[in-house]
């Protein structure tokens, strides 16, 4: 007996001694792309919607961290529920086909031909809390292909989709992550680090809500393996932040987009240009952003963003606004719609003032979408 409570306490010893695993393998986002619908004249087919469809199924899967719904099984699906494959749906179809297919997003969007412009629209719908988190759009001219357009496109869509895990161990400045080729790790990806922070609770209900994430450091990709990737710590914060450590998350950054090589679009010469609208005074934006209406917070938060507005005594006092609406109400979606478009001007001119805002939004904010904005605004 006691010989084998000894081997036991033996084996137990050598588990604990091992690194840190993942409990689970990866798991990928699994997704519908539906027909896109044809706006406009001049394609070079009437199939061209489910083409671009394909196009958008190709870039996703060679990402390697999409599981994208075989357009067949869609098609059957869809005929089955007397649903049309093409068009953009609403959310709350979209929830109903999501569902069914057990997918956790739908892509559905529309191609916009006008003249010589050629304009991709896509819209990513959450299948759980039926809500769009996401609108893509891109533009150019007709002298860009239009499957070079799919593929700047699904760049952006894929920057909704980073990659998350955790550091197993540390050797020095060599760390290796729970990610590898099956989740669509490639070479020379970064990624940033995180530890947990204080448990973040409703202060009636005692419900977790959230738990805070304190940023350590970055990390770039150096070689892969089926399921684990090794890196080197390109950054390591001293600030209280506490050394890099097994168990760390790890989260991928999305680099810049790559820019579309395009000529300039023709304009007719009979073809008056827009007329040129007029920034708002100082005292409109605010009274917009303080009105209790809904509806002007986000008027004067589109403003901001067309104007180009930097101006500080307007800023402010939007970050006043968004920081007192930012978790209230996140079951109303016009409420959160509003505060996204907040987040999003907040974030537009870029100013390091207010990316403190922008981050503890982004860190703590209850609802998806406003905390996909929040990041979105950072550049994650």
């Amino acid at each position: 007996m006691k010989r084998c409570l000894s081997l036991l306490m033996g084996v137990l010893l050598v588990l604990w001694s091992l690194p840190f695993t993942a409990s689970a393998d990866f798991v990928k986002t699994k997704v519908a792309v539906l027909d896109f619908q044809l706006q406009g004249e001049g394609y070079e087919t009437k199939d061209m919607g489910s083409i671009v469809a394909e196009w958008f199924i190709t870039a996703l899967v060679k990402e390697g961290r999409f599981d994208v719904v075989e357009r067949a099984m869609l098609q059957k699906i869809l005929n089955e529920q007397k649903m049309a494959m093409s068009g953009i749906i609403d959310e709350s179809s979209a929830t109903q086909l999501g569902k069914i297919l057990g997918v956790k997003v739908i892509i559905s969007g529309s191609v916009m031909k006008l003249q010589n412009i050629l304009e991709v629209n896509a819209r990513i719908i959450d299948v759980e809390t039926a809500s769009i988190i996401a609108a893509e759009n891109v533009k150019s001219t007709a002298s860009t292909s239009l499957q070079s357009l799919i593929v700047q496109m699904s760049e952006k869509i894929i920057k909704n989709f980073p990659l998350e895990g955790y550091i197993i161990s540390r050797s020095g400045k060599t760390v290796a992550i729970d990610l590898g080729l099956l989740a669509g790790v490639k070479d020379d990806m970064e990624f940033m680090i995180f530890k947990e922070g204080k448990v973040i609770k409703h202060p009636k209900t005692g419900e977790v809500l959230d738990v805070e994430k304190i940023q350590t450091g970055k990390l770039k990709i150096t070689s892969i393996s089926k399921k684990i990737a090794t890196a080197t710590i390109t950054e390591e914060k001293g600030d209280g932040a506490g050394p890099i450590a097994v168990g760390n998350m790890v989260k991928s950054i999305s680099g810049e987009l790559k820019p579309i090589q395009e000529t300039p679009a023709y304009t007719p010469a009979y073809t008056p240009p827009p007329p040129v609208r007029g920034a708002m005074k100082q005292t409109d934006y605010i009274q917009k952003l303080e009105s209790p209406n809904l509806k002007d917070k986000v008027y004067g938060a589109k403003k901001i963003i067309r104007d180009g507005v930097k101006d500080p005594a307007v800023l402010d006092v939007l970050e006043k606004v968004v920081m007192e609406m930012y978790n209230q109400n996140t079951r109303d979606r016009n409420h959160v719609d509003a505060v996204a478009w907040m987040v999003k001007a907040l974030g537009a001119p870029g100013l390091p003032k207010y990316n403190a805002a922008v981050e503890t939004i982004a860190k703590n904010a209850n609802n998806r979408k406003i905390r996909g904005y929040a990041q979105k605004a950072l550049g994650r």
